[in-house]
């Protein structure tokens, strides 16, 4: 027994933990609260004593007894008293005074951790002792840590190297972190590394039995580890709350037995996880989790009232985790609840095995999805259904195995490069995914090779390279003909942007040897280049539209193309494309028509090629029949100038090659009742309650408010339509334009067909005037049916 002699700084009481103070040494109670956690302690005080009394102070060796209980470290109650780890009333921790058995013997052996080991709290972890206290106590004792402080966050509750049996779930709370020595994969731990076994034969997880509180988004909660943030924690007794941002690091969970797709016997209840989270901002990192009923990690979280208590689990993050051989999916973020489930990063997560999907993802907004593996689940190896919600999730860079599909659905999911195989009936955003569905899509709007002025930066200026162009908003150009930097205006003293010169040649000194050389007005000439399909070899499916400049910024010729290269017909044919501007084949590789146009493959049917609702000289293509009886698409109106080809098979078309527009008609069937009060579209023809032989199309819109579209709209009674052809009509909000009314056989003559060569004439062989007569007649009729002459 180790004893020494030191003089009292303060009143002492006997079996008081002490600290040394001063010089020289004397002895005061450890009951500062804010060095509790910071400054070890010296020893136990034997005796009492006052100020400038002599005490004596036990350093080491054996201690009284705290009666029967854990074999655990001891620390101090907030009056300096000693306690076991477990106590709650222990507010040094992991500040020690030393450890006692389970006698409650204690062995003074003074020592500061900066984490909480379970070992300390009575935790044995051998894979058969029941560890479920120990730990839960190290877990409520990180808890406590800052109490008082409402945004405090806990300590690190430290797993060493061993297998640890629980039989209830897990409370993780307050931002504590539950950290072990690594994950162990295996059925036997090898060493080295902190497995969790849940034994769900033998234990109850149901979380309400445990903590009392209740269904959480309508379900009574069943899992091995619960991490709690502030709406959840405040339910349970006791209260687990104040701070959400838990961590989960380093261990390996499983349930034993197995309850995955192949376990023989089940236990629990159907919906047992291995976590679950219903905390805000926790990290779950490099933990292995198998084996489980339901799900390996369980993501569920709504707003009241649709969860009460509601659960926030917005800016989860779970990196480098297997899940595997669980009974359902091995992460699930969502399907039962999902309000919540926002800005969520996964990252280097393996999920393999599982009884249904890899991972399902059923996330709201802006969650992404980095590096992922999936492979050898039942139904799916990646499920984002999200087409019924405005979720924004986004997978780059995954690998999911072929082995099991992958399903991808929504407006705005996107999947960037990566691995997988992707089912079918898939619709999503994406680029260069190299397994099945869409292989590629990319989008480069608005590019320019002279970016804008950079500015100071922070107001310290910003490096600039030489030949590096900018705009600095003034209409001009200019090239850093001297590498630097630009102004500063926190430097001191402070500096200003430069003026910049308009003539061409003129030079600017910035700093640092910086010097720009104006390169004359600066000719905006973004490109935009989109295309949907594949360019493998051989080429798959693709959908191009560009707009812009050879190289953008230069003084080439703009163009736009757009093609649409099916792929289905013959080798070398071209389905669709059209070129304007720019010289087709040293630009781009193009298909030509090596083999011949492909039967009707000229323009697709029924479509214009101009504007549908302006009608500025378009050419339309109709497969329906003649424009005097059927509309071409969904126009009803046609304008002088409008060129339509027919576009009918060869061995069912009707009439001539094609009508040009002599006036601007439309057809009274095809147009609607005009209606009072009624927003229309442009392009939209009607007719008036009493028929006048004249048809009314919609050219604009009056100018003035109100400004939305939408809200413009025919007046409460009918106008008095202008019968002049081409005249306006005023109705409220809406302009009508007059056409002539193709149903009114006079009318006819707006379209005529276009002239075409006639049917073969054999020479005439008469041999009197009425032969010869006869034989003229009928090539003025050939060629009337060809349209070469009026009827």
């Amino acid at each position: 027994m180790d004893i020494v002699t030191l003089r009292a700084a303060k009143p002492i009481n006997a079996r008081q933990a002490v600290r040394t103070t001063g010089s020289p040494t004397t002895v005061t109670p450890a009951v500062e609260p804010e060095r509790w956690h910071t400054s070890p302690f010296f020893g136990v005080a034997l005796e009492s004593a006052n100020i400038g009394q002599n005490v004596k102070v036990q350093i080491g060796g054996i201690f009284g007894g705290l009666g029967n209980g854990l074999a655990t470290a001891v620390g101090i109650n907030d009056s300096g008293q000693l306690v076991r780890a477990s106590d709650p009333q222990c507010t040094s921790a992991p500040n020690w005074i030393g450890d006692c058995d389970d006698s409650g013997t204690v062995t003074i052996r003074p020592h500061l951790n900066t984490r909480l080991s379970v070992l300390d709290f009575g935790a044995v972890g051998d894979g058969k002792a029941n560890d479920t206290g120990a730990i839960q106590q190290a877990l409520d004792c990180a808890a406590r840590t800052g109490q008082g402080e409402p945004q405090s966050f806990g300590r690190i509750v430290y797993l060493p190297p061993g297998d640890y049996r629980i039989k209830k779930p897990l409370i993780v709370s307050n931002g504590s972190i539950l950290e072990g020595a690594g994950a162990g994969l295996t059925a036997l731990n090898f060493g080295g590394t902190t497995r969790i076994l849940a034994d769900v034969k033998g234990g109850d997880f149901s979380l309400s039995n445990a903590t009392g509180i209740g269904q959480v988004g309508g379900e009574l909660v069943y899992c091995a580890i619960a991490m709690t943030g502030y709406w959840t924690g405040a339910e349970m007794t006791p209260a687990r709350g104040r701070a959400d941002w838990g961590i989960l690091r380093q261990f390996g969970l499983q349930s034993v037995p197995a309850q995955g797709m192949l376990a023989a016997e089940h236990y629990q209840t159907p919906n047992m996880d291995g976590v679950r989270v219903m905390a805000h901002g926790p990290l779950i990192e490099n933990v292995a989790v198998r084996g489980f009923r339901r799900n390996g990690i369980t993501i569920y979280a709504s707003d009241a009232p649709y969860f009460n208590p509601q659960v926030n689990a917005n800016n989860t993050q779970i990196y480098g985790c297997h899940l595997y051989e669980n009974g359902q999916h091995g992460l699930d973020i969502g399907s039962n609840g999902n309000m919540e489930t926002n800005a969520m990063l996964i990252m280097g997560v393996d999920a393999s095995s599982n009884g249904r999907d890899g991972i399902h993802d059923h996330s709201f907004l802006g969650c992404t999805f980095v590096a992922c593996h999936t492979q050898a689940n039942n139904r799916r190896n990646f499920s984002c259904d999200l087409s019924g919600s405005p979720a924004c999730a986004t997978y780059i860079g995954c690998y999911g195995e072929a082995d099991a599909p992958s399903l991808f659905r929504g407006l705005h999911v996107a999947v960037v490069g990566g691995d997988i195989a992707i089912s079918r009936n898939s619709w999503y955003w994406g680029y260069g995914p190299m397994g099945q569905g869409p292989p590629t899509m990319g989008v480069t709007n608005g590019f320019s090779t002279v970016p804008p002025y950079p500015g100071e930066g922070a107001g310290l200026g910003i490096h600039i390279e030489l030949d590096e162009l900018c705009e600095p908003g003034n209409g001009y150009q200019y090239r850093a003909i001297s590498a630097g930097r630009t102004y500063g205006s926190h430097r001191i003293p402070a500096e200003t942007s430069p003026a910049w010169p308009t003539s061409t040649g003129e030079t600017v000194a910035e700093f640092e040897g910086l010097a720009w050389r104006c390169e004359g007005p600066y000719i905006k000439r973004p490109s935009t280049f989109n295309w949907l399909g594949g360019r493998g070899d051989p080429p798959g499916p693709a959908i191009i539209q560009d707009f812009g400049y050879k190289k953008p910024d230069s003084t080439s010729i703009p163009f736009f193309r757009t093609e649409i290269s099916p792929h289905t017909l013959a080798e070398g044919r071209l389905q669709t494309g059209l070129t304007s501007g720019a010289s087709l084949l040293p630009a781009y590789w193009h298909t030509m028509y090596e083999n011949g146009p492909a039967p009707g493959a000229l323009m697709f049917p029924d479509i214009w090629i101009g504007s549908i609702y302006y009608g500025e000289r378009r050419i339309g293509v109709s497969h329906t029949g003649s424009p005097l009886i059927a509309n071409i698409g969904r126009c009803n109106f046609y304008t002088p100038g409008d060129l339509i080809l027919n576009g009918t098979g060869s061995s069912t078309r009707q009439g001539g090659i094609g009508w040009a527009v002599k006036a601007a008609c439309g057809r009274r069937s095809a147009a609607s009742p005009w209606t009072n009060g009624k927003h229309y579209a442009i392009g939209h023809t009607v007719k008036p309650t009493h028929a006048n032989d004249r048809v009314y199309r919609l050219v604009s819109y009056k100018t003035g408010p109100p400004s939305y579209p939408l809200v413009k709209v025919s007046g409460q009674t009918e106008p008095s339509w202008n019968p002049s052809i081409g005249g306006i009509t005023m109705d409220n909000h809406l302009k009508w334009q007059t056409l002539y009314d193709l149903d009114v056989p006079n009318n006819s003559w707006a379209i005529e067909p276009l002239p075409q060569r006639a049917k073969g004439q054999a020479d005439s062989t008469a041999t009197n005037i009425d032969g010869l007569k006869a034989d003229f007649n009928a090539l003025l009729a050939s060629m009337r049916a060809a349209n070469l002459l009026e009827p």
